[in-house]
Protein backbone atom coordinates (compact mmCIF):
# COMPACT_ATOMS: atom_id res chain seq x y z
CA UNK A 1 0.00 0.00 0.00
CA UNK A 2 2.85 2.36 0.76
CA UNK A 3 4.29 1.66 -2.67
CA UNK A 4 0.97 2.62 -4.24
CA UNK A 5 0.86 5.99 -2.41
CA UNK A 6 4.43 6.84 -3.39
CA UNK A 7 3.69 6.18 -7.05
CA UNK A 8 0.53 8.27 -6.84
CA UNK A 9 2.44 11.31 -5.52
CA UNK A 10 4.85 11.29 -8.46
CA UNK A 11 3.34 13.71 -10.94
CA UNK A 12 3.70 13.57 -14.70
CA UNK A 13 4.79 17.27 -14.91
CA UNK A 14 8.15 18.86 -15.62
CA UNK A 15 10.75 19.61 -13.01
CA UNK A 16 12.11 23.09 -12.51
CA UNK A 17 15.44 22.11 -14.04
CA UNK A 18 13.75 20.77 -17.18
CA UNK A 19 11.79 24.02 -17.58
CA UNK A 20 14.94 26.11 -17.16
CA UNK A 21 16.74 24.05 -19.80
CA UNK A 22 13.85 24.47 -22.26
CA UNK A 23 13.71 28.22 -21.64
CA UNK A 24 17.49 28.47 -22.16
CA UNK A 25 17.23 26.57 -25.47
CA UNK A 26 14.42 28.87 -26.64
CA UNK A 27 16.55 31.90 -25.69
CA UNK A 28 19.52 30.60 -27.67
CA UNK A 29 17.35 29.93 -30.73
CA UNK A 30 15.81 33.42 -30.49
CA UNK A 31 19.29 34.95 -30.24
CA UNK A 32 20.24 33.23 -33.47
CA UNK A 33 16.98 33.96 -35.29
CA UNK A 34 16.65 37.72 -34.67
CA UNK A 35 19.88 38.76 -36.49
CA UNK A 36 18.97 36.49 -39.39
CA UNK A 37 15.55 38.14 -39.59
CA UNK A 38 17.07 41.63 -39.43
CA UNK A 39 19.53 40.72 -42.17
CA UNK A 40 16.70 39.40 -44.36
CA UNK A 41 14.75 42.64 -43.82
CA UNK A 42 17.78 44.75 -44.75
CA UNK A 43 18.47 42.59 -47.81
CA UNK A 44 14.90 43.10 -49.02
CA UNK A 45 15.22 46.88 -48.64
CA UNK A 46 18.46 46.90 -50.63
CA UNK A 47 16.81 44.70 -53.29
CA UNK A 48 13.95 47.21 -53.45
CA UNK A 49 16.43 50.04 -54.03
CA UNK A 50 18.26 48.03 -56.68
CA UNK A 51 14.97 47.31 -58.46
CA UNK A 52 13.87 50.96 -58.33
CA UNK A 53 17.25 52.14 -59.68
CA UNK A 54 17.09 49.58 -62.50
CA UNK A 55 13.52 50.60 -63.34
CA UNK A 56 14.49 54.27 -63.46
CA UNK A 57 17.53 53.45 -65.58
CA UNK A 58 15.40 51.49 -68.05
CA UNK A 59 12.91 54.35 -68.27
CA UNK A 60 15.68 56.89 -68.82
CA UNK A 61 17.22 54.84 -71.63
CA UNK A 62 13.81 54.34 -73.25
CA UNK A 63 13.08 58.05 -73.01
CA UNK A 64 16.47 58.82 -74.56
CA UNK A 65 15.79 56.47 -77.47
CA UNK A 66 12.39 58.10 -78.05
CA UNK A 67 13.92 61.58 -77.94
CA UNK A 68 16.62 60.49 -80.41
CA UNK A 69 13.89 59.50 -82.86
CA UNK A 70 12.36 62.96 -82.59
CA UNK A 71 15.74 64.65 -83.08
CA UNK A 72 16.56 65.99 -79.62
CA UNK A 73 18.64 63.09 -78.28
CA UNK A 74 18.58 64.14 -74.64
CA UNK A 75 18.08 62.30 -71.38
CA UNK A 76 14.96 63.32 -69.44
CA UNK A 77 15.27 66.37 -67.22
CA UNK A 78 14.55 66.00 -63.53
CA UNK A 79 12.22 68.97 -63.43
CA UNK A 80 8.85 69.51 -64.97
CA UNK A 81 5.24 69.83 -63.97
CA UNK A 82 2.56 67.24 -63.36
CA UNK A 83 -0.26 67.00 -60.85
CA UNK A 84 2.06 67.19 -57.82
CA UNK A 85 4.52 69.63 -59.39
CA UNK A 86 7.26 67.22 -60.43
CA UNK A 87 7.08 64.92 -63.42
CA UNK A 88 10.16 62.93 -62.43
CA UNK A 89 8.69 61.51 -59.21
CA UNK A 90 6.63 58.80 -60.86
CA UNK A 91 7.55 59.22 -64.53
CA UNK A 92 9.27 55.85 -64.75
CA UNK A 93 7.88 54.21 -61.61
CA UNK A 94 4.46 52.75 -60.85
CA UNK A 95 2.48 54.95 -58.42
CA UNK A 96 2.19 52.11 -55.87
CA UNK A 97 5.96 51.77 -55.78
CA UNK A 98 6.54 55.53 -55.71
CA UNK A 99 4.29 55.73 -52.62
CA UNK A 100 6.97 53.83 -50.64
CA UNK A 101 9.61 56.44 -51.47
CA UNK A 102 10.00 60.12 -50.56
CA UNK A 103 11.03 62.13 -53.61
CA UNK A 104 13.06 65.30 -53.85
CA UNK A 105 15.54 66.86 -56.26
CA UNK A 106 18.47 69.22 -56.23
CA UNK A 107 19.82 71.51 -58.97
CA UNK A 108 23.42 72.62 -58.64
CA UNK A 109 25.82 74.83 -60.54
CA UNK A 110 23.07 76.68 -62.36
CA UNK A 111 21.41 73.47 -63.50
CA UNK A 112 24.60 71.83 -64.77
CA UNK A 113 23.97 68.96 -62.38
CA UNK A 114 20.52 67.75 -61.43
CA UNK A 115 19.87 65.04 -58.86
CA UNK A 116 16.49 63.38 -58.43
CA UNK A 117 16.45 61.51 -55.13
CA UNK A 118 14.12 58.81 -53.83
CA UNK A 119 14.56 57.92 -50.12
CA UNK A 120 12.94 54.73 -48.84
CA UNK A 121 10.19 55.64 -46.37
CA UNK A 122 10.93 52.74 -44.02
CA UNK A 123 14.71 53.39 -44.03
CA UNK A 124 15.77 56.82 -45.24
CA UNK A 125 19.42 55.77 -45.29
CA UNK A 126 18.63 53.89 -48.49
CA UNK A 127 18.38 56.20 -51.49
CA UNK A 128 18.11 55.99 -55.26
CA UNK A 129 19.48 58.87 -57.31
CA UNK A 130 19.18 59.89 -60.96
CA UNK A 131 21.80 62.52 -61.78
CA UNK A 132 21.90 64.53 -64.96
CA UNK A 133 24.70 66.61 -66.49
CA UNK A 134 23.77 69.32 -68.99
CA UNK A 135 26.58 70.15 -71.35
CA UNK A 136 27.17 71.76 -74.70
CA UNK A 137 26.14 75.08 -76.14
CA UNK A 138 22.47 74.13 -76.13
CA UNK A 139 22.74 72.65 -72.60
CA UNK A 140 21.14 69.40 -73.71
CA UNK A 141 21.24 66.51 -71.32
CA UNK A 142 24.03 64.32 -72.65
CA UNK A 143 25.22 62.37 -69.59
CA UNK A 144 23.46 60.72 -66.69
CA UNK A 145 23.87 58.16 -63.94
CA UNK A 146 21.33 56.19 -61.93
CA UNK A 147 22.50 54.61 -58.70
CA UNK A 148 21.42 53.45 -55.28
CA UNK A 149 23.18 53.85 -51.96
CA UNK A 150 23.05 52.15 -48.58
CA UNK A 151 24.83 53.16 -45.36
CA UNK A 152 28.54 52.41 -44.98
CA UNK A 153 28.96 51.54 -48.66
CA UNK A 154 29.81 53.42 -51.83
CA UNK A 155 26.88 53.86 -54.13
CA UNK A 156 26.22 51.25 -56.77
CA UNK A 157 25.70 52.53 -60.29
CA UNK A 158 23.15 50.85 -62.53
CA UNK A 159 23.21 53.57 -65.15
CA UNK A 160 25.66 55.27 -67.44
CA UNK A 161 29.33 55.23 -66.65
CA UNK A 162 29.71 58.62 -68.29
CA UNK A 163 29.29 60.33 -64.94
CA UNK A 164 31.66 58.84 -62.38
CA UNK A 165 31.19 58.82 -58.63
CA UNK A 166 33.96 61.42 -58.28
CA UNK A 167 32.28 63.75 -60.77
CA UNK A 168 28.91 63.30 -59.10
CA UNK A 169 30.24 63.78 -55.57
CA UNK A 170 32.12 66.85 -56.77
CA UNK A 171 28.79 68.17 -58.00
CA UNK A 172 27.19 67.47 -54.63
CA UNK A 173 25.39 64.22 -55.47
CA UNK A 174 24.32 62.54 -52.25
CA UNK A 175 26.27 59.38 -51.47
CA UNK A 176 23.95 58.40 -48.61
CA UNK A 177 20.58 59.32 -47.20
CA UNK A 178 22.26 61.19 -44.33
CA UNK A 179 24.08 64.50 -44.36
CA UNK A 180 27.28 65.40 -42.47
CA UNK A 181 25.30 65.96 -39.25
CA UNK A 182 23.75 62.48 -39.56
CA UNK A 183 20.38 64.09 -40.31
CA UNK A 184 18.13 62.93 -43.10
CA UNK A 185 19.21 64.31 -46.46
CA UNK A 186 16.27 66.64 -47.00
CA UNK A 187 16.55 68.30 -50.35
CA UNK A 188 14.30 70.96 -51.72
CA UNK A 189 11.35 69.79 -53.76
CA UNK A 190 11.76 72.62 -56.17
Amino acid sequence: MLNYLNKKNISGGFTLIELIIVIAIIGILATLAVPAFNNATRTSKVASARALAATINTGVVQSYIESTMTGTGAYPATTGANADGNAMKAQFVDADIAANWTFSYLDQDGGAFRHAIWALNSDDDIIVVYSLDSEGDDATNKRYNAYFSVPNAEYTSVGSNNLTQTQLNGAGAPATGRDANDDRNTLSAG
